[in-house]
């Protein structure tokens, strides 16, 4: 054999240990991020012993026990009615604020209005240690509020709470959308003498499902899954009552009731995001991540 078919057989060898280990690391990589799911998956299917006492006995014991015990406690009933309300509520009160809102910013040119836009946009990116500071200043103007008679404290401040927090992110979200429309939709209407409230409701709307809906579903994901303000408040959404189970003053039970807990807790988000996947191609299709 020759030096260059030696060299070729050398660079084809190398290749496929090549290939083979960005597959065995992928794979790796995949078991990392999908073994918390299944664990848990697992954990929620049987009862005592916990698969993390003796998980050889664990696996012979079946059930769904632990779901019918997770469902039948009036607590769990009474934390899925609040969850629900409020979260339909953060979907109500972000859609008639938001859209207006958007379709200003893509319509109207007024004094401030690409400030006002920026300081959304810095705003729907800051985090961290800014999130933590924002929900303590919140929690002092609320006491402040009721410091003063005002109703401040409960599960009705909430839906407002989460919908203000939606506010920058969706707001630039539903004007990029808003900006690839026809404004000969608007002119005619306006010519036709619809009003405004009209012209945004019935006609700029219906012409923005896609982007519509998934801000609605945005803000119904948002609202379900929040228990830290919540749990601060003292209220009793199926976060904060998950919460409360693992870490309150009973502390965690039964770890398979748990998962139970939380995969049911799961459960709702992970439908949206299977019923939303046609709507989120549509809208980047359309532009709703531009600007």
């Amino acid at each position: 054999m020759s030096r260059d078919e030696v060299g070729r057989v050398a660079s084809k060898v190398m290749w496929l240990v090549f290939r083979v280990s960005l597959t065995v690391a992928g794979f790796l990589v995949l078991f990392a991020l999908l073994y918390p799911v299944f664990f848990i998956v697992l954990q929620s299917f049987y009862s005592k012993p916990s698969l993390i006492e003796d998980p050889v006995k664990a696996l012979g014991m079946l059930t769904i026990e632990n779901y019918v015990r997770a469902v039948a406690s009036p607590e769990f009933a009474s934390a899925i009615q609040m969850s629900l309300l409020i979260s339909l509520l953060t979907v109500l009160v972000s859609v008639v604020v938001i859209t207006p809102a958007a379709y200003a910013f893509s319509r109207f040119h007024f004094k401030g209005r690409d400030m006002v836009l920026y300081i959304y946009l810095i705003l729907s990116q800051a985090g961290g240690g800014f999130g933590v500071v924002a929900v303590i200043a919140l929690l002092m103007f609320l006491l402040v509020l009721s410091s003063y008679g005002v109703p401040a404290y409960g599960w009705h401040v909430l839906p407002l709470i989460y919908s203000a927090g939606l506010v920058p992110f969706q707001t630039w979200l539903l004007k990029s959308y808003f900006d690839n429309l026809p404004r000969e939709l608007d002119e005619a209407a306006f010519i036709d003498g619809a009003d405004w409230g009209t012209i945004i409701y019935r006609i700029v709307l219906p012409s923005s499902r896609p982007a519509v809906i998934i801000i609605t579903l945005f803000a119904f994901m948002s609202a379900w899954g929040e228990f830290f303000i919540a749990n601060l408040l003292r209220v009793n959404t199926i976060g904060a009552y998950i919460y409360m189970t693992a870490f309150g003053e009973r502390g965690l039970q039964d770890p398979s009731v748990y998962a139970a807990l939380s995969l049911i807790y799961a459960f709702p988000i992970i439908v949206i995001y299977m019923v939303a996947q046609r709507y989120m191609g549509e809208a980047y299709r359309l532009g709703i991540v531009k600007g």
